[in-house]
């Protein structure tokens, strides 16, 4: 683990992820896409909205702190879409990223909560660590979405690949994600962009 840190330098570096851009979405032709921190912040809001509606199944107070860690290394690591964490598997990207975590924070006090909220994440080793990943790909669709209706055409696979769904065992996060889906049969690409079609 790193020496000490203070409080400002971990912000600082925190920070960071605002320049950090969602790789996903610049290969596939998104000009000046999100940030990793516009995710982060539209997940933990996600999370924050959908939380309560589950029941007391989760604690939303936890989850909100996972949503707000979960891609913290990567204000060093950058965003590593898919198809090259595939390549790089799982287990070694998330090796680095924890790494990367332990460096951040050093030994801040605030250095155990934080990783181990991102382990939850990572590890699916809680309902709220697996909410969150959950969540992280809801979100995603959204985003998804959003850039279709802006014209985007090169996004199909977002909605295609298995593996963007594995984690959506809440019922409350597969209705959002059909009722998304149903909505984007009905809003073909670049429809938020023609004339006349602004919603009441």
């Amino acid at each position: 683990m790193a020496g000490n840190r203070t409080l400002l330098d971990i912000i600082l570096r925190a920070n960071e992820l605002k320049n950090i851009p969602r790789m996903g979405w610049r290969v596939r032709g998104v000009r000046d896409g999100e940030s990793v921190a516009e995710h982060s912040y539209a997940v933990a809001l996600i999370v924050t909205l959908l939380g309560p509606r589950l029941s007391g199944k989760i604690d939303v107070s936890r989850a909100v702190r996972i949503a707000l860690v979960h891609d913290l290394s990567e204000h060093m690591l950058g965003d590593i879409h898919a198809p090259a964490s595939q390549l790089l598997g799982e287990d070694v990207k998330e090796a680095a990223e924890l790494r990367v975590m332990l460096d951040l924070f050093g030994d801040d006090e605030s250095a155990e909560e934080a990783v181990e909220l991102w382990k939850e994440f990572a590890e699916r080793s809680s309902v709220e660590g697996r909410f969150v990943r959950a969540i992280d790909k809801l979100e995603m669709f959204t985003q998804a979405y959003l850039y279709e209706q802006e014209g985007n055409r090169m996004l199909a696979d977002f909605w295609d690949w298995p593996h963007n769904v594995r984690d959506f065992e809440f019922p409350e996060v597969r209705a959002l994600y059909e009722e998304l889906k149903a909505l984007r049969k009905e809003r073909p690409i670049g429809w938020a962009g023609r004339s006349g079609n602004d919603e009441a």
